[in-house]
């Protein structure tokens, strides 16, 4: 088993190969046929080798290529049933900063606007909700859901004891180091993020993002820790 990540943009996306199976996770920050075709190329991945792609939530800078990437695999696209919206109808997710770093990225959005301006629709394939084995598609894993990021969240845990969490766990360009997710669906809280990077913690002892890493278990121990710790004493 082999994870392979890649960044276009601000976001990281994901090759696994299984022997001779390709799953793609999320798509990168940027749009374009050249950029998925260059890093396929990177990682000696032949496109139509790639027999599911997946998203991790329904953000858009995790989903914004898939079109492309559709069409150059043939590949069917899975997300969590409650991402479909945003995929399908091109939503841009609304939510709250939940640390400080999270507020200083909204400040900044509120001066240079964000991003991504315009959000792209793609029809997803496969919906699922709860637990999705793909072991159907020759991988050794399975997907979970994972919310508190948001409610769409997942996280797909493989055999091999690596991870791919999307924005559960991060570390931004700019940030000292790891980090639980800095913004939340309003219909979320701390005690469901926490509880998903535990179920995580479980699970793997390798740690994909969507944005920096890969972060070894104890790295995401320490940052839940301390985020805990904060949380006890009111100081975030």
């Amino acid at each position: 088993m082999e994870v392979i990540q890649y960044t276009i943009g601000m976001s990281n996306g994901f090759f696994i190969r299984d022997g001779k199976t390709v799953i793609a996770v999320d798509s990168g920050g940027e749009p374009g046929e050249k950029v998925f075709l260059d890093e396929c190329a990177r990682s000696l991945i032949d496109p139509q080798e790639i027999k599911l792609l997946v998203v991790t939530h329904g953000h858009v800078d995790h989903f914004i290529n898939m079109n492309c990437m559709k069409s150059l695999t043939g590949a069917p696209l899975l997300c969590h049933k409650n991402a479909v919206p945003f995929l399908r109808d091109g939503l841009s997710p609304i939510g709250k900063a939940r640390s400080e770093l999270g507020r200083e990225i909204m400040r900044r959005q509120e001066i240079d606007g964000p991003p991504i301006s315009v959000v792209p629709r793609v029809a997803p394939d496969i919906e699922f909700e709860g637990t999705y084995d793909l072991k159907q598609w020759g991988v050794n894993g399975e997907i979970i859901q994972t919310p508190g990021h948001s409610k769409c969240s997942t996280a797909i845990i493989l055999d091999s004891g690596e991870a791919i969490v999307g924005d559960t766990i991060v570390q931004p360009t700019g940030a000292a180091g790891v980090s639980l997710a800095f913004l939340s669906d309003e219909e979320n809280n701390d005690t469901s993020l926490f509880e998903s990077v535990e179920t995580i913690l479980a699970c793997a002892h390798t740690i994909y993002s969507g944005h920096g890493g890969p972060f070894s278990r104890e790295d995401v121990q320490r940052a839940l820790y301390e985020e805990k710790s904060l949380r006890s004493i009111g100081q975030q």
